[in-house]
């Protein structure tokens, strides 16, 4: 018989250390060297990570077949104060008051160009704005919005060369953000549903992705009734789809060089027309046309989710999938994408799955009263 606080340290352990570590650690802990074999291990851990999916998908599945979500509320992890928000250092901020005084105000010394037009975009915003206000230079969540990033991330199967693939998402409000993992379908399924308990029917829903075609269809299909909603192209992973594919294009190390400074100042105003017609310009010159399509195809599918990144920065709104990202990482990456790690997909889900109850601060309502933390939560009831 295994106690319920020994299956807690089971699941709680191989979250950051291997489970030969983690076997060796309980050994440890209760003076028992032999009390569970890493595969006793692994087998609690699959065995826990599927009751919360198969309580999930239960939940989801309800929460789909009510006609009314109105007198429920999403169940979700306050949100508290940054740390540390992106700023200048504040010896700065008597220099940009100088600066921004001045007829011709220019960037002072530390601060980019790039930040300093969000400067004077918020300046022409407030006249009264303080600069102590301005110095803080990140997006926000605006009150009526809900911010969404999804993405998919890969784990090295036994087989060589081979895959599985984790879906992750964040959403975010005002008043809190809650992760979430899994397999494909399900994840959206929940995402949408959570989308709605948040007030997607009336809030803008900013749903932020890297251009993958089941990230489109799912903005464009699911999310097609919503009245208020936009999808943006994260940067990076646009000017990353440019760099790739003009290496192939151009012949040589200069051209790609020009090419490459010719497409992502255009698609940085949102210039998506422009860029196509810079790229068949340069169609005489190319060293593989099919790459060259490829990457017309790529940007005329995509023109719809290819905004004013320069706007956009300069009004400090959301341009990067950052929380796609963070998520990727703390419920997976650091896991299970070390060297030479492989996986089978019960283990490697179990593991996203206990890790995404963590970070949703669900831990203690699973393992004191063996509930999985519900997405909703009546609107009289405290989270």
């Amino acid at each position: 018989m295994t106690t319920r606080g020994l299956q807690e340290w089971v699941c709680l352990l191989p979250q950051d250390v291997p489970f030969d570590t983690a076997q060796r650690l309980l050994g440890w802990m209760t003076h028992e060297p032999k009390v569970l074999s890493a595969t006793q291990g692994r087998r609690l851990v699959r065995q826990h990570g599927q009751l919360i999916r198969q309580a999930e998908q239960a939940e989801v599945e309800a929460l789909l077949a009510h006609a009314d979500l109105s007198g429920l509320k999403p169940n979700l992890v306050p949100a508290d104060e940054p740390r540390r928000k992106a700023a200048w250092p504040t010896e700065l901020n008597a220099m940009v008051e100088t600066v921004l005084a001045s007829s011709d105000p220019q960037p002072p010394e530390g601060v980019s160009p790039a930040d300093w037009e969000r400067v004077l975009a918020a300046r022409k915003a407030e006249q009264d704005a303080p600069v102590s206000q301005l110095r803080k230079l990140g997006p926000e969540i605006q009150p009526h919005q809900i911010v969404a990033a999804t993405d998919d991330i890969e784990v090295r199967r036994p087989e060589r060369r081979r895959w599985w693939s984790l879906r992750t998402a964040r959403i975010a409000t005002p008043d809190g953000y809650r992760y979430l993992s899994g397999a494909g379908e399900t994840v959206l399924q929940r995402l949408y549903v959570l989308i709605l308990l948040c007030g997607g029917a009336t809030a803008l829903v900013t749903l932020l992705g890297d251009g993958a075609r089941w990230i489109c269809a799912f903005f464009t299909e699911r999310l097609a009734h919503l009245p208020c909603k936009e999808l943006i192209l994260d940067w990076q992973h646009l000017c990353k789809k440019c760099y790739e594919l003009t290496s192939m294009i151009c012949r040589g190390r200069k051209a790609k060089a020009v090419l490459l400074g010719r497409l992502l100042i255009r698609l940085w105003r949102g210039q998506v027309e422009a860029a196509i017609e810079c790229l068949e310009v340069y169609r005489p010159e190319a060293g593989n046309e099919e790459k060259l399509d490829e990457l017309i195809r790529y940007l005329s599918t995509r023109r719809a989710y290819i905004p004013n990144y320069e706007d956009r920065r300069a009004q400090r709104q959301f341009i990067g999938s950052g929380h796609s990202e963070r998520a990727n990482d703390l419920l997976v990456a650091r896991r299970q994408k070390k060297k030479g790690m492989h996986w089978s997909w019960e283990t490697s889900d179990a593991l996203a799955a206990l890790k995404t109850l963590l970070l949703n601060g669900g831990w203690d309502l699973y393992w004191q009263e063996r509930q999985v933390l519900p997405l909703a939560v009546p609107v009289s009831t405290p989270t």
